[in-house]
């Protein structure tokens, strides 16, 4: 059925095609998919021409595609009954090239003679390795033995290619994000392959322009983000306290890695460099990044990745990038942060109208919140809501307590728009500026990432609501799951000695990629109740202010 509806789109396309010349088919790529043409052209020059050459047989990305959901699936399959951080070990072994082999061909070694066989391999990994060759062997001996199916029959599958489409499909292996891209979206495959099939100098010339357009938005936007925190220091210090936030209510991707609390805590170690290549190695495509990881994530980051800051000297927060995508859909699926930030709420919107049009990971999370949300959240109450915070601070209110209500009716669960008909007094505001919706239009909202329940935030003021708590959407796990790192309090934090330029590189073509390409998907679904509180606003707390390292 696959390939009955790839080939019906191949027809049409050519078809379509036909009727327009390149540089027409370009400029309606260039306005229909901008983003993921965006993110193509960051890429560097060997890896945009690959994604071209490889354009014009799109048969055999989708062949690839189905030969890495059946080896996706044997592998999960294969760790059934396991416990959750056994699994992690092993998907963790296999993001290093050779290394399953090496340790299947290495029964029966001592922990010496495993150690000169791995010397080859990163320090952080070594470790791990021996301790899962001596506990799991029969687990490894297995994953080696379908990592050799899958190879082979990857080989099989490039025979039927010349050798310079084979040397591109081989470097797309290494950037499974790139391959998920021309996958999900073969549309945009088949019509870039016909362009550079017509006119290959022509299209190739497009790119590298475009490349260095993007480049340069992107550099600006960052230092517009760094000025205007700067500039409004509420914004930031709710900024700091949502990243805070961030830090406790979601699995750190490295958990397993103590060398990474250099950059999450800013404790010093003395190998500190050698984890930096870490964060390079990727989950192989054939094998898929974790099941349990509701956002993809293909390869791990630490977790200043996600802030887009780190600790400097002083208890000064250093922005080395942007919040990445998914510390936005975070942050903007969770209604209670718009009640307790809501002048992070108004500032995240004001730098989304001001970079629309080249926009990176915050742009893109306020745009698809609002657009999964537009039977409230409409052009005209956006507009007024960047600079007023007590619009978003009654969104927070009003979606919580929506939120309560399908918890406790969940046979019969109400859409925002419904809800809002049914107490237009309780929120003047969202009332005056909503749209009609029609009933039978399914709703649309994106998973959300891994959410375990908020702490108690400090408020400006005297009064704040009950906090909502909602229940993890996390898989549960087979068995037991992995320890969990404390998140330090910010004064607990030693400031890094290490310059920013010391810091591990960030490839902004990933960077860029993760933010408009890894966008949930938007498929209608059922949502299950959420567990949360609504706002009080009549429950009194005490004020607390964080004690610093210092004593003030």
């Amino acid at each position: 059925m696959k390939y009955l509806i790839f080939l019906i789109l191949m027809v049409s396309v050519s078809f379509w095609a036909k009727a327009q010349t390149e540089r027409e088919l370009w400029a309606q790529l260039m306005e229909e998919e901008k983003n993921s043409v965006d993110a193509l052209a960051l890429y560097p020059e060997k890896t945009r021409l690959a994604i071209l050459e490889a354009s014009l047989h799109p048969e055999a990305i989708v062949k690839l595609e189905s030969m890495q959901a059946k080896t996706s699936a044997a592998f999960q399959d294969m760790m059934k009954g396991y416990s959750k951080e056994t699994q992690a070990l092993i998907w963790d072994l296999t993001r290093y090239p050779g290394l399953v082999t090496q340790l299947s061909l290495a029964g029966g070694k001592t922990d010496r003679e495993l150690e000169v066989i791995l010397e080859g391999f990163p320090n952080e990994i070594q470790a791990k390795a021996i301790e899962a060759q001596k506990n799991y062997f029969d687990l490894i001996v297995r994953a080696n033995d379908l990592n050799g199916q899958w190879s082979r029959s990857f080989d099989n599958l490039l025979r039927e290619y010349p050798v310079k489409i084979q040397e591109a499909l081989r470097q797309l292996i290494e950037l499974p994000e790139v391959l998920s891209l021309l996958t999900e979206g073969i549309r945009l495959t088949l019509i870039v392959g016909d362009i550079y099939r017509k006119n290959p100098e022509w299209l190739v010339q497009q790119l590298d322009s475009l490349n260095l357009v993007v480049a340069r938005a992107h550099a600006q936007e960052l230092e517009d983000w760094k000025a205007s925190l700067e500039a409004d220091p509420t914004a930031k210090e709710e900024f700091i306290r949502s990243a805070e936030e961030f830090g406790t209510s979601y699995d750190y991707d490295d958990e397993f890695y103590e060398a990474d609390e250099i950059y999450e805590t800013g404790r010093v170690r003395q190998q500190s460099v050698e984890i930096e290549h870490h964060y390079y190695y990727h989950y192989p495509y054939w094998f898929g990044y974790p099941y349990w990881y509701e956002y993809p994530r293909w390869r791990p980051y630490p977790m200043w990745y996600d802030w887009g800051f780190y600790w400097g000297p002083g208890q000064v927060i250093v922005i080395i990038d942007l919040p990445s995508y998914y510390f936005t859909h975070w942050y903007f699926y969770q209604p209670q942060h718009h009640y307790y930030y809501p002048h992070l709420s108004s500032h995240f919107t004001r730098h989304y109208y001001g970079h629309r049009k080249f926009g990176g990971s915050i742009t893109a999370g306020v745009d698809n919140w609002r657009a999964n949300n537009r039977e409230v959240v409409t052009e005209e109450w956006l507009d007024n809501a960047k600079n007023n915070e007590e619009h978003f601070r009654e969104y927070g209110k009003f979606e919580t307590a929506r939120e309560k209500y399908n918890r406790t009716h969940p046979t019969n669960p109400v859409q925002p728009g419904d809800f809002l008909d049914k107490n237009k007094r309780q929120y003047p505001v969202l009332s005056k500026s909503s749209v009609e919706t029609p009933k039978t239009e399914p709703r649309l909202r994106p998973e959300a990432p891994v959410v375990s329940p908020p702490v108690k935030k400090p408020r400006t003021d005297n009064k704040t609501p009950e906090v909502p708590v909602r229940k993890p959407t996390v898989k549960e796990p087979r068995n037991e799951r992995p320890p969990v790192k404390e998140n330090p309090r910010r004064d607990e934090i030693q400031p890094p000695k290490q310059a920013p330029a010391e810091l591990p590189k960030v490839d902004k073509a990933r960077d860029y990629h993760r933010d408009k390409w890894e966008q949930p998907k938007q498929t209608p679904r059922v949502l299950a109740p959420p567990k949360t509180q609504p706002p009080k606003e009549k429950t009194k707390v005490e004020k607390k202010t964080p004690v610093r390292k210092d004593g003030r």
